[in-house]
């Protein structure tokens, strides 16, 4: 019998990074791609665009997609080159470090967060009697707070300064996101892998130290990982995505050291897709919904939610109804 395993890869996402799962049974030959969880990456874009605002400099949409899936250092290295900023990479890391650390435990920081802002800044309109236009929210898209709030002020002509506006959004986010649901699916997923008995494992970028700070709300959960593999501070990890060493790393844990063949990935961002095609590895995608097709179109299946995964189509044990 063949062993089969799933990764999950993903930088920002709760249960998003690299999930890998070994079944004793044949396993169809299907390509899948995606990542389980979390949603963090609003708090990623918002400290990088918070370094690089004082230099006058923005993160754009375009600079993100292709620093997606890398590990700290050559993230790092990526956006100091991208933005021209005068600071060294290790510079921007403890930069970027200290902030983040700092932003996820104020805001007790769980999975999928973006639906929540988008309720908060709503809300927030609401009692001004103002709409959230579709044009505006795409303005505010990977902003800082700051900047999120003097768009809305000023473009919305609201009757408040935008200091006023900010001090009302961050009462609202500390309330809220500390009750911010897993990604839709995720749970269901790990859960029914683990009864099945199917192994798992955690494959994300980001170190060991913000692996801490992000799954400190949901340790029941990740302890049903049987390893994890956090690639900006673990040794055999020599590159990042989208090179295949964190996945294949992280394939070569498992006490019976499965062939990639045998391994799935799920993904959502672009280069944890190439590292995983790259490792010899199936994968299934789960992107972000702004992501360009033709970033889409190495995964070997695209996915709107982990809710429409179907596990029977990889020779995996069927979801019970």
């Amino acid at each position: 019998m063949s062993g089969f395993y799933t990764c999950i890869g993903r930088r920002s996402r709760l249960l998003s990074d690299l999930f890998y799962l070994s079944l004793r049974t044949y396993v169809r030959s299907v390509p899948y791609h995606r990542t389980l969880p979390a949603d963090t990456e609003r708090l990623y874009t918002e400290v990088t665009q918070s370094i690089a605002e004082p230099y006058g400099k923005t993160y754009t949409w375009e600079i993100k997609q292709t620093i997606m899936g890398l590990q700290r250092d050559e993230a790092a290295e990526a956006i100091v080159a991208a933005l021209e900023l005068p600071l060294t990479p290790a510079e921007y890391v403890q930069i970027s470090t200290e902030r983040i650390n700092r932003v996820m435990e104020e805001c007790q920081l769980m999975p999928d967060t973006e639906k929540i802002y988008e309720s908060i800044l709503g809300n927030l309109l609401k009692s001004y009697n103002s709409p959230y236009p579709w044009a505006t929210r795409m303005k505010v898209m990977g902003t800082t707070e700051q900047r999120t709030c003097s768009i809305l002020v000023n473009d919305l002509k609201l009757p408040c300064t935008v200091d006023e506006f900010l001090a009302k959004f961050r009462r609202d986010q500390l309330l809220c996101l500390g009750k911010a649901p897993l990604m839709q699916g995720a749970e269901r997923l790990v859960r029914h892998l683990h009864q099945h008995q199917i192994p798992i494992a955690l494959a994300t970028s980001s170190g060991a130290d913000s692996v801490e700070v992000k799954t400190k709300n949901h340790r029941e959960l990740f302890e049903l990982f049987g390893h994890k593999v956090m690639g900006s501070s673990d040794a055999e990890v020599k590159e990042g995505k989208p090179a295949p060493d964190i996945f294949l790393v992280a394939a070569s844990r498992f006490p019976d050291r499965p062939d990639p063949s045998q391994c799935l990935v799920f993904e959502d961002a672009p280069n944890g897709v190439t590292a995983a095609i790259a490792a010899g590895m199936q994968a299934v995608m789960v992107p972000d919904p702004h992501i360009e097709e033709d970033q889409r179109k190495n995964a070997t299946i695209v996915l709107r939610t982990l809710e429409d995964f179907r596990p029977e189509q990889f020779g995996l044990p069927a979801f019970s109804t």
